[in-house]
């Protein structure tokens, strides 16, 4: 007899509009296997790194709390279980953007069917976006805030991670 176990994330996101900036970035995983996390460096000119996060073993992370229509320079390094960091990547520049306000209801899964209600200002268009290994996004609906999106597939799979990409 086997037994299935659904494992779901959703984040839960609250952003008031035009408060403060943000910035999303993704790069790819290191092929080197002693990787176990990285930190993202960031700062207002080239090569200059005021700030750093610690994201942890993901391949994607949004830095908030940037001041709106600003030019911050990101770079990442990798980490070892014992600390120690790679050389820097190459360096982005990027204009930090204000978010729609949007919030996110809890999700519910019920009789194989995951359910998540959008809400927050009205007329924004976001794109709802699926994922198995917080890696790979696959697209699966686009609509205007408020709406609930309904995942009838979400009993095919061990576990399913749930993001919405904001498209203004």
């Amino acid at each position: 007899m086997s037994t299935f176990s659904l494992s779901l994330f959703v984040c839960l996101l609250s952003f008031q509009a035009f408060a403060t900036g943000f910035v999303a970035l993704g790069w790819n995983a290191s092929v080197d296997p002693n990787v176990v996390g990285y930190k993202i460096y960031y700062g207002l000119a080239s090569g200059v790194y005021t700030w750093s996060i610690d994201v942890g073993n993901v391949t994607n992370a949004v830095v908030s709390g940037l001041t709106q229509n600003t030019s911050y320079y990101f770079a990442a390094k990798s980490c070892d279980a014992l600390g120690n960091e790679s050389d820097f990547s190459g360096e982005a520049n990027i204009t930090a953007s204000s978010p729609a306000a949007m919030t996110f209801s809890s999700g519910t899964y019920a009789g194989g069917q995951f359910n998540l209600c959008v809400s927050g200002s009205t007329n924004y268009q976001c794109v709802v976006q699926v994922s198995t290994n917080l890696t790979d996004w696959v697209a699966v609906q686009t609509n205007t805030i408020p709406f609930t999106f309904v995942d009838s597939n979400a009993s095919q799979f061990n576990q399913c991670f749930y993001r919405t990409v904001n498209l203004q």
